[in-house]
Parts: structure tokens; sequence; C-alpha cells
């Protein structure tokens, strides 16, 4: 055969890697006491730092699915009462003027009003609908009772069906709703069928008052905070007469909101206060949301574990580091003699990162093994994110992938210190 082929060159370097490979389980072999240790805590560390990440994997994967409804640019106005003003009897009134005034405000682009359950926030309201169809079960859900203009202002668009502001009231009979999509499919089976079909709140029945809902429209499953599972909501109309009680939202345009919500308390605050009524601010939705899930302790929690991730890498990486300076110091002599027979620097460098990374592999063996076993149990957390195997797949590969990395760069000081070695120099100081 040519030694000039392709063929040839193939076949040689196979038979390097095949050398090379059996000299990387030789010297594992050779040195199996120092490396017992080494693997012993490759695999701990293993273990703990997949179930680390799946925990993150628990919480991010459910914070980056969308919410189903957009804030970024959303403000809540928040009004308070001054009780000590007698002013009862123009409630309404007053109410209504200063919706009408917020509304007019030259930076603010749509507005709405809802009261019932509020996200970002532990204000919740839930009921239950039955269809008509088959009383005998009932579905439990949060409720929103809302303006028209809600859906245009949170950017709330249907799937299935249509939304007419005209009709969006109390008044209709039967009464619309908007259900989403995971709450339609628990009342009627079927979401993209639920339109059209009337449902009633067997919870009123004892009240002898008669309810009667149609589902005009069905959105998109909606979750009340980043780092929640979606969860069944229904939209009823709010009626004009609860604006008192209700929660105000504005809209703003990208340009105006930089400074909307200082410029808006420093324009509106005296126009505002009307009767029992007076201006707090306006609360960017973006911020309550980070400031929920800040009260609520998951940032904190996630960055603990994060800093127990930092943790464990750093372990490994000093275990490593040492491990192979010592162990490069000793073999001078033999990698030496290997260069001086033709070995090359850089086959010397690949075979002690081989040595490091064939002893991950083969701790990650068991903890494969260990981390089934622990997936079997039910112990890891579930709280958000069901497990499946791309979960598994992930979080498995991901800590794997680390430690390599983490492995490579801790042997990477003494590899490259023995790829500098002078062969002559070295065999003479022998």
């Amino acid at each position: 055969m040519d030694v000039d082929s392709p063929q040839y060159c193939n076949n040689l370097e196979r038979r390097r890697v095949t050398i090379m490979f059996n000299q990387v389980l030789k010297q594992l072999w050779n040195a199996r006491r120092s490396n017992a240790w080494i693997w012993a805590v490759l695999l701990v560390v293993s273990v703990l730092l997949w179930f680390a990440l799946d925990i993150i994997y628990n919480y991010e994967a459910a914070a980056r699915k969308p919410l189903g409804y957009d804030v970024d640019g959303l403000y809540n106005i928040e009004l308070r009462y001054n009780w000590t003003t007698n002013a009862d009897s123009t409630l309404d009134e007053d109410n209504r003027t200063i919706y009408n005034l917020i509304k007019d405000y030259p930076l603010v682009d749509k507005i709405c009003y809802y009261r019932g359950d509020e996200p970002f926030s532990d204000n919740r309201m839930y009921e239950g609908f039955t269809p008509h169809s088959d009383s005998t079960f009932t579905v439990s859900t949060y409720i929103r009772l809302v303006s028209p203009e809600f859906f245009d202002v949170y950017n709330v668009t249907p799937i299935y069906g249509s939304i007419d502001s005209e009709h969006w009231s109390q008044g209709e009979y039967p009464v619309p709703v908007v259900m989403t999509r995971e709450l339609a499919d628990s009342v009627f089976g079927d979401a993209s069928r639920a339109v059209g079909k009337t449902c009633y709140n067997p919870y009123y029945l004892m009240a002898n008052i008669s309810t009667n809902y149609k589902v005009v429209a069905v959105v998109a499953d909606q979750k009340p905070f980043g780092y929640s599972r979606y969860e069944k909501m229904i939209y009823m109309p709010n009626q004009p007469e609860a604006l008192p009680y209700s929660n105000i939202v504005v809209s703003v345009k990208p340009e105006n909101r930089a400074t909307f919500a200082e410029k808006f308390y420093a324009d509106m605050r005296q126009p505002l206060e009307r009767g029992v009524f007076y201006l707090l601010g306006a609360e960017p939705l973006s911020a309550r949301k980070e400031a929920y899930d800040l009260s609520h302790g998951t940032v904190n929690y996630l960055n603990t574990t994060y800093i127990f991730i930092a943790f464990f890498m750093f372990m490994v990486f000093l275990i490593v580091l040492g491990s192979f300076m010592m162990r490069t110091r000793r073999r001078r002599c033999e990698i030496g003699v290997r260069m001086a027979m033709g070995s090359s620097r850089r086959m010397v460098m690949l075979q002690l990162m081989g040595e490091g990374l064939l002893l991950l592999a083969l701790a990650l063996l068991p903890a494969l093994v260990v981390a089934l076993n622990i997936i079997n149990a039910d112990i890891t957390v579930n709280t958000l994110t069901d497990m499946s195997a791309l979960r598994f797949i992930v979080t498995f590969g991901t800590a794997a992938l680390l430690l390599a990395l983490v492995i490579v760069a801790a042997i990477y000081p003494s590899a490259r210190k023995a790829m500098n070695l002078d062969p002559a120099e070295t065999l003479h100081d022998e």
C-alpha cells in the first residue's frame, strides 16, 4: 500500500488512537488507587449536579413558557381611598370621571378595568362551572371580570371564536364568556368545539339565581405569574357599576414608557383627587411580576441552587487540577521517553485529557443508574414541569458536559506543562 495514500493515513491514525486508548486504560489501571477516590468524587458530584440542574429545569422551563398575555408597557393605576371625606353619594360619578381623565391623558394609549383574579398577586378568585350537556361534574377555575377593552390591552387573542366588544355585557343572555384552552377542554372535552356551547355556575343554584353562560371564544392557556403552571381561567363581562372596585390598567407606547410613571403622577396627582379618591402612582406590571417572584422566594431559591452548582464544579476543578499536577510530575520520565520515541506533543496532551475524560465516563455510568432510580422513586422536584425523557436528557447531558469542560480546564495546565518538556533534559535529570 502506498504510504502517501489516504487509506494508509487513515489506518495509521486509527492505530494511533487505538494505541493511545489502550495506554490510557493501562495508566488508569496502574494508578487505580489514586483514581478510585477521584472516581468516587465524580460519581457523587455527577448525581448532585444533575439533581441541581433538574431543579433549575423545573422552574426555568416553566418561566420561559409564555404567560398567555402581554404585560410589556402596561401600568396599573393605583388609586386609594380617603374615607375621612364624606363623598359616598358621588362615589360612582367620581370614579367614572377619574376613569375618563386617565383615558384622555395624552401618554395613555389604551385603557381597561377588571376585577377578580389578579396576575402577579395573591388576590385570587375562583368559581365552578358545569356544562348543560352533562351536569354530573363541575370544573373549578379562576375567574376574571373584565371590560371589553381588556383583551386588546393585554393582547389576548382568540384561537377559536371571536370577541364582540359591543355585546360583551352582563345584560346579554346567555352571558358571553371566554375560556382558556385548558378550561374548555376540561368542561367540554374539546376546546376546538367549545365555541357556542353553554354552561352554568352550580354554586348559584342555592341562591335561586339562574346562570347561563355561552362560550364565544377560546384563548391560549395562561399563567398567573412567571414561575407557575398554566391554570384554568374564565373571562366574564364586568359591570360598569363595579368600576370603583376594579383595577384600572393602561397601555403606553414604547417611546413614552421610560418616564411615564413619574410624569403621570406629576401631571395627574391633583386632577385625580376627587371625593374619596387620590392617586398613589402608576406601577409597571413588569416590575410587579419581578417583585412577586422575589417575594415568593423563587429567585433566591434558584440563586442558591446556582451557587451549589458553582461549588460542585469548583471542587471538581481543584481535585482534578491537584491530582494531575502531581501525576504529571511523577511521570516526567515516562513522558520524556514517549516523546523521545516519537510521540508528538499533541498526543501527550490528548492522552492526559483522555485519562480525565475516561475517568468521568466511568463515573457517569453508575451515576446514570442512580439518577434513574431517583426519578423512579419520584424524589425529583416536579412542581412546575413534569418529568420527561427530554428533561432528563437535557439535564443529565448538561451535567456531563459541564463536568467534562471542568476536567479539561483542570488538566490543561498540567498537559501544557508536559507538552513543553524537553525529552533529553528530562531523561538526563532522571
